[in-house]
């Protein structure tokens, strides 16, 4: 989900928030409102491979934490509905809006066919600035552990005891030098013993060459 939290203050109180997936979200959001000045503005600030943004009027504060591939026109259009949400009934209890920030989150991160842009609403975004947390956050890290991310995750998994692979490698001479031992003996056999103890001998050599082969394929390098 782009957007993985938001919240809402008033005078540096947070009233109700809510967030996506697992981090240190209201560490962050505490002092993004300790440092921020008290006036109107709006703002979206850079951390890492997230987004800040925030909308202060009338000391109320609205905040939400993107990454980076939540489109921020998406993002200030979901923080002016939570503003108008808020303002329209500012007495239902925090579990109420607690619903209502989870629910808007769902709708404005995923359902984009369902939001309603109001006049003026795109225009404005040219208008709100951009800066780097560096000057709110210091050396504070925004940790998340989003779900969602680990599914575009390549993990490959190997076994702890791996199976013993057995390469045989027979050189083509070997083959040459039996081929030309079995001709010799064979020769041989004809001028000693004639045709028929050839044919004894020659079973034999053949035996004992084949054996030697299917030897030389079992033997693991």
């Amino acid at each position: 989900m782009p957007i993985l939290f938001s919240a809402v203050a008033c005078e540096r109180t947070i009233l109700s928030h809510f967030a996506s997936c697992d981090g240190n979200f209201m560490d962050i959001a505490e002092l993004v409102l300790a440092k921020l000045p008290q006036c109107n503005n709006k703002m979206t600030y850079s951390h890492g491979t997230y987004l800040l943004h925030h909308i202060i009027e009338n000391n109320y504060f609205y905040f939400c934490i993107t990454d980076k591939l939540c489109q921020r026109s998406r993002t200030f259009l979901f923080l002016n509905e939570i503003q108008r949400r808020f303002m329209s009934n500012k007495k239902q209890t925090k579990e109420h809006f607690t619903t209502v920030l989870a629910a808007e989150m769902y709708r404005y991160s995923e359902d984009y066919n369902t939001i309603t842009i109001r006049k003026g609403e795109l225009d404005e975004l040219n208008k709100i600035g951009v800066g780097c947390s560096e000057d709110l956050l210091g050396e504070r890290i925004l940790y998340v552990n989003n779900p969602e991310n680990i599914s575009y995750s390549t993990i490959s998994y190997v076994g702890s005891t791996p199976e013993r692979i057995s390469v045989s490698i027979v050189s083509p001479r070997l083959y040459i030098v039996f081929i030309g031992v079995a001709i010799l003996v064979i020769a041989m056999s004809v001028y000693m013993f004639g045709f028929i103890s050839c044919g004894i001998v020659t079973g034999i050599g053949v035996y004992c060459l084949l054996c030697s082969c299917v030897e030389a394929e079992d033997k693991p390098s």
